[in-house]
């Protein structure tokens, strides 16, 4: 009976393998996000010499996806993908609320001029000379005038001659006073026609100038 010496045991040498070489690969060393953002502003400032303010924008995604698919890099470029898609959504976000109070910030304006011309009263503003600045529609309606032939003329130049020099004492007193005076006007109208209005006068307190208005003077008045 022969004797069977033992195969000699030698262990083999351990390879890695293809799998745990390519786990070693993915696994992205530890890099803080201010070592990122310095490689990309490095790239940035390599590649965006000339570039217009969009293109800058462009080429900076453009940077950061680079670095988002480069292993080493990934994970912290994904974090700072992550923080520009929050930061666009709260802009996003802003620019819908401004647009909403635009549109609600319009639609009072154009209540307010509604009302503004719906005035039983002219309404004027007046510079310190007299000049009609602004009007409303009432305004235009009692002078049977168009806006073109009001703004830019002196209010003088619907008044009888002998009211022009009190509008302007009247005028020059309104302007040193926070309280507001009245006026009794006769103006005159297209085809010489006299109109008697009761006029009051402030200094405008939002600018320069006088703020002015004026109603019909009642029947037994005139």
């Amino acid at each position: 009976m022969h004797h069977i010496e033992p195969w000699p045991f030698k262990p083999l040498p351990i390879v890695p393998t293809k799998i745990a070489l390519m786990t070693q690969a993915l696994t992205p060393p530890v890099h803080p996000q201010s070592s990122l953002r310095e490689r990309a502003n490095t790239l940035l400032q390599a590649q965006s010499t000339g570039l217009s303010i969009g293109k800058d924008a462009s080429m900076a995604l453009r940077v950061l996806f680079d670095l988002a698919a480069t292993p080493e890099t990934a994970h912290d470029a994904l974090a700072l993908l992550h923080e520009l898609q929050v930061h666009q959504v709260e802009l996003d976000l802003q620019n819908e609320e401004l647009q909403s109070s635009r549109v609600d910030l319009e639609a009072a304006c154009e209540r307010q001029m509604q009302l503004h011309d719906a005035s039983p009263g002219a309404q004027l503003v007046l510079n310190a000379k007299g000049v009609v600045l602004e009007c409303n529609a009432q305004t235009l309606a009692q002078l049977r005038q168009t806006k073109p032939n009001v703004c830019g003329k002196p209010l003088s130049a619907w008044l009888v001659a002998t009211d022009v020099p009190r509008l302007q004492a009247w005028l020059n007193q309104a302007l040193g006073q926070k309280e507001a005076s009245s006026l009794a006007l006769m103006l005159r109208l297209p085809g010489g026609i006299d109109c008697p209005v009761i006029a009051a006068a402030r200094a405008n307190p939002l600018d320069n100038g006088i703020l002015l208005t004026w109603v019909p003077a009642p029947a037994d008045l005139s």
